[in-house]
């Protein structure tokens, strides 16, 4: 066997909207332990091993902001618990998606992400901040299932495109 038949590369997955609409929630609230298996807009099912984020959202000016937080959730028995993995600073540039596109033109790309606190070194940030979208890699860290929360900071509303592989 030739040496690139044993290289493994990363499944293509398409993109699709985490939330049906838009966050405008001002803040986020962290997960506690649960009877009920997580569900809902923001939960991902965990059955590959990662997921990629690019965050978008309505903003009125450059450089706006809002946050993000990845929890990941293991099942202990009966028992929800909710693992954090990752926290992010999140800031839009200029670039627009298109008209009658899943991301219009009346919404901003994320081009700068930062890890306000990140709780595990298994994730990867792909950030530009040259108003190129940004991308955030996020280990599933071994959880069943991930919950992306979002909240706006100065802009007007969030949302997120993800993907596992």
């Amino acid at each position: 066997m030739s040496i690139l038949g044993a290289i493994k590369s990363t499944g293509q997955q398409t993109f699709t909207r985490l939330y049906a609409a838009n966050v405008s929630a001002a803040s986020i609230t962290n997960p506690i332990p649960q009877l009920a298996r997580p569900t809902g807009d923001g939960v991902i099912d965990a059955s590959l091993d990662n997921v990629s984020l690019v965050f978008f959202g309505t903003v009125s000016g450059g450089s706006q902001t809002a946050t993000a937080r990845v929890t990941g959730w293991r099942k202990t028995g009966s028992l929800w618990i909710p693992v954090p993995l990752l926290a992010l600073s999140l800031t839009f540039g200029t670039q627009t998606g298109v008209a009658s596109a899943d991301v219009d033109n009346n919404q901003k790309f994320v081009t700068t992400i930062t890890a306000s606190t990140a709780f595990t070194t298994a994730n990867e940030i792909i950030s530009p901040g040259d108003n190129t979208i940004a991308e955030v890699k996020v280990d599933f860290h071994g959880c069943q299932f991930i919950q992306v929360d979002l909240a706006k900071g100065t802009c007007t509303d969030i949302n997120a495109l993800v993907s596992t592989f």
